[in-house]
């Protein structure tokens, strides 16, 4: 797989300019977290969404969506990722005979978690109360919404890599999943009374843009294993 950059001039973009790309990333995803931190401390719309919206939440509870809710409470947590990400870490390192995809799942998993770690020890938002019936909210702070942060993470660089070795021909259908899925996990975090709207919009933010860091870091500078690649003569016919 070649970037359009690489087909229209001949060679991939130096050190320089991905590091340029990333800092970009990073520039935008922290601006937004401020702007959402500004709205919340002074006023506007992100707080005139997040009471709501959890209003909304405890007004139309349904016993389907709730376990819907329920089941990705359970594969969003710490265990029910872990099991995903080993299945398809695995799968693909057996692929690849390379343990250059778990090195780069890892990697992304170390750092989103260690950023909502320090962004919610830091912020110290409270969480909504939760709902009648429903799971207790855990007692950290609610921003951002690490389920949603640490599975857009993820997912994220999971379809990537999936993608990048091998399944190519599929890429709409694995980018439609795991948008849907991450989806899903920001929704039903906000539908059980766990966490505001903007706690999943900031967390879908990072996870997405620490996956895209990763995504390029891993593309420009990780060599790609022999078996990966087409053969001349096949790439021809």
């Amino acid at each position: 797989m070649r970037s359009s950059w690489y087909f229209r001039h001949g060679q991939r973009p130096g050190g320089a300019q991905v590091l340029w790309i990333i800092f970009g990333l990073v520039v935008a995803m922290f601006y937004f977290t401020r702007r959402v931190l500004v709205s919340l401390h002074a006023g506007g719309w992100a707080k005139d969404l997040d009471a709501p919206a959890y209003q909304w939440a405890l007004e139309h509870q349904s016993p389907f969506l709730f376990a819907v809710s329920d089941f990705l409470y359970f594969w969003g947590s710490t265990p029910g990722m872990t099991m995903i990400m080993l299945v398809i870490t695995g799968l693909l390192c057996w692929k690849t005979r390379s343990a250059w995809p778990l090195a780069a799942v890892a990697f992304t998993a170390l750092v989103s978690v260690l950023l909502t770690v320090i962004l919610k020890a830091n912020l110290q938002v409270p969480r909504p109360q939760g709902i009648p019936g429903g799971p207790a909210p855990p007692e950290s702070y609610s921003f951002p919404s690490g389920h949603t942060l640490n599975s857009a993470a993820l997912i994220g660089i999971a379809s990537y890599l999936a993608i990048i070795y091998g399944l190519r021909r599929y890429a709409y259908l694995i980018a439609i999943i795991a948008a849907l899925f991450v989806l899903a996990m920001g929704a039903s975090r906000i539908y059980i009374g766990h966490h505001w709207v903007s706690d999943v919009l900031v967390g879908l933010l990072i996870g997405a843009a620490w996956a895209a860091v990763v995504a390029i870091l891993h593309y420009f500078f990780v060599p790609r294993p022999a078996a990966t690649r087409p053969a001349r003569g096949s790439a021809r016919r």
